[in-house]
């Protein structure tokens, strides 16, 4: 494959992850992101329940951080949901309000997660199966004053144990949202996996690379994220 060609289908694969419905299976939400700032305070989602039974849902606003790669939601009052709870007829759909309490943050960027809970309704009689509750979680992004940009810097690493690893780091005041990523060797090429994901500020992510090249070694890394496509020469290094 020509890297023209990987770029390409890495690329496509980008295009197709950046669809704007969400469907959770007994309601859809759209847009499936918000951003606010001091010039919009409040911004609105659209709910809409395409089945043939009624269903209520609740919608609770949590602070979102990351550490170690890993998202950490903490329960907020500085996003107010109105109504917070409601109930959608077959075919229905409902005007959610979000809105900012306070001001935006001074300096960075600040993430929040909406969660949509579908409440399941009483077991009818003699019920005995499992009642499964659907959940959707969409990023809330909330501007400062000043202007935002995500910093992204790749590298590839090899541990003592021999784990070689992708690395990025996000030095900017901004999100950034890996889509696609691609690693291209003289001997090799790797896909991304687990993806895509999102990278806050001040954050790092790595990925395992199943590797067996040599320290020194230069790659040719093709990824797609939502700021922009990148594509920039590594070398293996050890730690």
């Amino acid at each position: 494959m020509t890297r023209s060609t990987t770029s390409q289908a890495v690329f496509g694969l980008a295009l197709l992850l950046l669809a704007e419905l969400a469907c959770a299976g007994s309601f859809n939400v759209r847009p499936t992101r918000l951003e606010l700032s001091a010039a919009q305070l409040t911004d609105m989602l659209t709910i809409t329940n395409p089945t043939a039974a009624e269903t209520v849902i609740h919608v609770q606003a949590n602070l979102w951080s990351q550490q170690n790669g890993a998202d950490v939601l903490e329960a907020s009052r500085d996003l107010i949901a109105v109504p917070p709870l409601f109930t959608l007829p077959p075919g229905a759909s409902q005007v959610v309000r979000i809105g900012l309490r306070g001001a935006p943050p001074p300096a960075a960027e600040r993430t929040y997660r909406l969660l949509l809970r579908e409440v399941p309704p009483p077991p009818m009689e003699g019920f005995s199966g499992l009642q499964v509750a659907l959940n959707l979680s969409l990023p809330v992004f909330v501007q400062p004053a000043g202007p935002t940009r995500p910093e992204l810097s790749w590298s590839l690493r090899r541990s003592d144990t021999g784990q070689t690893t992708l690395e990025l780091d996000n030095r900017g005041n901004a999100h950034a949202r890996v889509l696609a990523v691609m690693l291209r060797s003289a001997e090799q090429a790797i896909e991304g996996r687990n993806l895509p994901v999102y990278l806050l500020p001040g954050q790092r992510r790595a990925w395992p690379i199943d590797t067996d090249a040599s320290a020194g070694t230069r790659w040719t890394l093709t990824a797609a994220t939502d700021a922009g496509p990148v594509e920039t020469e590594l070398v293996l290094e050890t730690d």
